[in-house]
């Protein structure tokens, strides 16, 4: 069995073993229209704090998508999380988190 294959395979997975490296739980995304959920602790006791959207690196996200990945965030009490690989082989994260103005 040879996994990762492609250059997207190759991308989750990084990004899936760092997350998990960092202590967190993941599981499917797609609920919540990302890639991953991660949890801080076991996903039966605790509620997901973050959407992670796997993006390639030198993929332009448009502001529509990054704004809407917020809305839905916040609709949902969740933080958004891109991420993706850098050129150098580093995890890269960028959350988006809806504030209201008051």
């Amino acid at each position: 069995w040879s996994y990762p294959n492609t250059e997207n395979e190759h991308l989750r997975y990084s990004i899936f073993k760092n997350l998990w490296e960092r202590g967190l739980y993941i599981t499917s995304g797609c609920k919540f229209g990302g890639d991953f959920l991660a949890y801080p602790g076991d996903p039966v006791k605790f509620h997901s704090f973050y959407i992670v959207v796997v993006v390639p690196y030198d993929k332009r996200t448009g502001m529509l998508d990054v704004v809407s990945m917020g809305r839905l965030g916040a609709t949902v009490k969740k933080t958004a999380v891109f991420a993706s690989m850098d050129s150098g082989g580093n995890v890269v994260y960028m959350s988006v988190k809806w504030s209201g103005i008051s």
